[in-house]
């Protein structure tokens, strides 16, 4: 077994898994939003992609160590690009949304 592979794989697992509790117990303003289902939901795929590539470190003995690192870090990329994707665009969607509800609320003064 390659034992540096499956540290790798550990490490990153353990960092996917802080993530999760981070958005469990965090400050910042997608842990406590109304969207924050969807962020705890990215974060359990990223954890499964994560577990995966360690179960796959520990049934294959001669897996490389590049292997482990290109699909951590693919894996997190993904994770990190899905997690901006849904604060931006919500973000955007609630200017949106407010800007329309301003809109409507002055033509019924008028």
């Amino acid at each position: 077994m390659n034992m540096s592979a499956v540290i790798t794989a550990c490490i990153f697992l353990l960092v996917s898994v802080a993530a999760l509790i981070f958005l469990f117990v965090g400050n910042l303003p997608f842990c406590r939003g109304k969207y924050r289902n969807f962020y705890r939901a990215c974060c359990g795929v990223y954890i499964s992609g994560v577990a995966l590539v360690l179960v796959f470190t520990l049934i294959m003995k001669g897996l490389p160590v590049a292997y482990v690192l290109i699909s951590d870090i693919t894996v997190t990329v993904v994770f990190c690009l899905t997690v901006g994707l849904i604060y931006f665009m919500t973000r955007s969607i609630v200017e949106t949304a407010s800007k329309a509800e301003n809109k409507d609320g002055k033509e019924d003064k008028e």
